[in-house]
């Protein structure tokens, strides 16, 4: 069982794309806030979890996951960039634990890839406040935050509150949700920096975050796709033991 996770998370992140986050340099206030809508909300948490909760102490899930999402429109910003960028994919690990009754808290990392020059930490907590009796409905509310540095020149911080709506049958779980979505970000300035003023700036946006997904359970083993939509669309899967 655990070879057969470890060959469908190999194969999962093979498949994946990987390039390099190009930022131009020259950026104004308008530009940074632009950047901080395409990498910081880009890079925020996913849920790519079954809505219905863990279940108490012995609720426990794993998994890795892969979110893809574009990064073109920086090359139109401050002094712009010669060419097109490529979609970004970047590989994230998390831990799932079921604290206590319907609330379930989770950790998900990024180590630093060189590949994508990128790395994030980040958790979420999930409030499972409503199953319905007669239907298979639930409703949860959800609080995320991470932090992510990206080619060591902008550090970024997001967090976002949503509501999540989920419908379980059999093996199938499918969620949607809506909330809103803010993050910061510092910008490094200097003769290598990316702001126009050459000192570090330091910027914030706020965005409407929606979301569709689903969750399919093989036995122990689960697969989960999720669309974010913020300033742009973001893809992700993940696979995963829940236990």
């Amino acid at each position: 069982m655990k070879k057969s996770l470890l060959l469908l998370i190999l194969f999962f992140v093979s498949s994946s794309s990987w390039a390099s986050i190009d930022i131009p340099q020259n950026l104004s206030k308008a530009d940074r806030e632009m950047s901080l809508r395409i990498l910081g909300f880009g890079t925020s948490n996913k849920i790519l979890s079954d809505p219905y909760p863990l279940g108490g102490y012995s609720g426990f899930e794993f998994g890795v996951a892969v979110s893809d999402f574009s990064t073109d429109e920086l090359k139109n910003l401050g002094s712009k960039l010669s060419s097109s960028q490529n979609d970004v994919s970047y590989t994230s690990i998390s831990i799932g634990k079921g604290l206590y009754n319907n609330i379930d808290f989770f950790l998900n990392m990024t180590p630093y890839l060189q590949t994508v020059q990128m790395s994030q930490f980040g958790a979420q907590i999930r409030w499972s406040f409503y199953q319905a009796e007669t239907l298979p409905l639930s409703l949860s509310f959800l609080l995320s935050g991470n932090s992510s540095n990206i080619s060591n020149q902008v550090s970024v911080r997001t967090v976002g509150a949503d509501l999540i709506g989920g419908l379980n049958v059999n093996r199938v779980a499918l969620y949607s949700g809506v909330g809103s979505i803010s993050s910061s970000g510092d910008f490094l300035g200097g003769p290598r920096g990316l702001t126009d003023s050459g000192y570090q700036e330091s910027e914030s946006v706020m965005g409407l975050h929606l979301l569709l997904g689903i969750n399919v359970r093989l036995t122990d083993f689960f697969i989960s796709a999720e669309v974010d939509h913020y300033q742009d669309t973001v893809f992700s899967g993940k696979f995963g033991m829940r236990l």
